[in-house]
């Protein structure tokens, strides 16, 4: 006979073997050596593990106790050390965990004993679990028995903890280092920032946090924490696409936080440098930055719609709100990547006491960028609009005369930029201030306005839709 016909057979007779073996090796979390956490933005995160164990030779089942409930098996990545040829075949993941439910599951249909005060037992039978149990005793179909509900044994398949069991294969027996790698949801990330102004809002000192929050399922201790800022492509349902090892292109120990960013690709890293224990069902805190003495500025601003030019209403009062912005770069205290996340800016009171201003939400700012936080509208500047004069000239083309009043009641001078969201091919026939061209749609005005005054800007323009 041939090896090709003969090749058949021994796959058959291989796996056959493999499913004679008995012998058992439990991989527990406490056999860890190397324990390693990258958390992305995006309920994401990718999990490295080295465990020691002694493997015998032949084949064996291995059980890998500790994974998390929401780990995504197909995910997984194993190689061996110890040149003991280890070969996976076959995965099982097993989440059916122990509970009184479950157990109790596994018994519908079966006799099942109850343990009374003084010691009788009564017997009967499980007849269904659906919406809660049911029992048949002495003929009757009962929901409830008095005493303790005791069972002969524990059923099987039921653990106590998420296990992934592999039949595996090893050339050679001896010690092996298992290098395992794989993903799971339940974990993610996000920044938050404090900005405290200075008695005169004109400088800042600025604190980052990262939160970093386990819905895995599991806890991880000892961990090496890396946490990926930027938004990574994900497929769904199908098998996740996940990125190997990081390769450091630059890498930076920024003063304060103590954390280590390093650019990822198109991503930038950042690593916790201390061991850190994440347990389940929890949050934990991690210092990003500390910088001081950022200088910081203060804008008030205008904002109209395109309603306004084409027939909107012919007046309007409106907000006047309230910008903090300040340059991400080294000449500013900063020049690091920002993650994205709330930023809360607190000021003073006359006491020195810290007093919430207002927050905002930034994305993902790489340094030498501007960072403007809009934090709610000011009390004391007011705004009204007039429309003066509408005329449609033509079908498509409109002519609107616009005062606009700003009113001051602060007591220092103040600018508020005007901002004309006009649309469609524009063209400002006369103006009592100069305008800027923001952009093909944008007008703004800046428009200075006295302590205690106010000041009028007045504007005809025309714009063809």
């Amino acid at each position: 006979m041939s090896w090709f016909k003969l090749l058949p057979l021994l796959l058959i007779l291989g796996l056959a073997q493999m499913a004679l073996a008995d012998e058992t090796v439990v991989s527990d979390p406490d056999q860890r050596e190397i324990l390693e956490l990258t958390v992305y933005n995006s309920d994401l995160a990718l999990i490295r593990e080295v465990r020691e164990v002694t493997l015998p030779e032949g084949t064996f089942s291995l059980e890998f106790q500790g994974v998390p409930e929401r780990i995504r098996p197909a995910t997984l990545l194993v190689e061996a050390g110890g040149r003991t040829g280890l070969t996976v075949y076959e995965q099982n993941y097993e989440f059916d965990l122990m509970s009184r439910e479950k157990i109790l599951e596994k018994y519908v249909g079966r006799e099942i004993a109850w343990i009374q005060e003084d010691g009788e037992r009564i017997t009967g039978r499980l007849l269904g679990m659906a919406a809660g149990p049911v029992y048949e005793v002495d003929g009757e179909v009962v929901f409830t028995v008095p005493g303790r509900v005791a069972l002969p044994q524990l059923p099987e398949n039921l653990r106590a903890r998420p296990t992934l069991v592999w039949k595996a294969k090893a050339d050679r027996s001896g010690e092996a280092d298992l290098d395992v790698n794989y993903l799971t949801g339940g974990l993610s990330w996000n920044a938050d920032y404090v900005l405290q102004l200075d008695e005169k809002g004109r400088m800042a000192d600025l604190k980052g946090w990262v939160t970093v929050e386990n819905r895995s399922g599991t806890g991880y201790e000892q961990a090496t924490l890396q946490l990926v800022a930027g938004e990574i492509n994900q497929v769904r349902p199908a098998m996740m696409r996940h990125m190997n090892a990081p390769m450091a292109m630059e890498s930076k120990m920024y003063d304060g936080g103590g954390v280590e960013e390093e650019t990822l690709y198109d991503y930038h890293l950042y690593t916790v440098p201390w061991a850190t224990d994440l347990p389940n069902n929890s949050n934990k805190q991690v210092s990003l930055l500390e910088s001081q003495e950022v200088p910081v500025e203060r804008r008030y601003s205008v904002r109209g719609h395109r309603g306004y030019f084409r027939g909107g209403p012919p007046q309007d009062k409106q907000d006047v709100a309230v910008s903090y912005i300040f340059q991400n770069d080294k000449e500013s205290n900063l020049g690091m990547p920002l993650p994205a996340g709330v930023v809360r800016v607190y000021g003073q009171s006359s006491k020195g006491r810290r007093q919430l201003l207002g927050e905002d939400r930034v994305k993902h700012t790489p340094k030498d960028e501007e960072i403007e936080l809009h934090v709610g509208t000011a009390f004391d500047l007011v705004a009204e609009r007039v429309r003066q004069d509408y005329r449609k000239v033509a079908d498509r083309v409109h002519r609107t005369t616009w005062e606009i009043t700003l009113r001051n009641h602060k007591d220092e001078d103040v600018v508020i930029d005007v901002y004309e969201s006009v649309g469609g091919d524009w063209e400002i026939l006369k103006s009592s201030l100069v305008h800027e061209k923001v952009s093909a749609e944008m007008i703004k005005f800046a428009v200075p306005v006295k302590k205690d005054g106010e000041a009028v800007l007045t504007y005809t323009v025309e714009v063809t839709y």
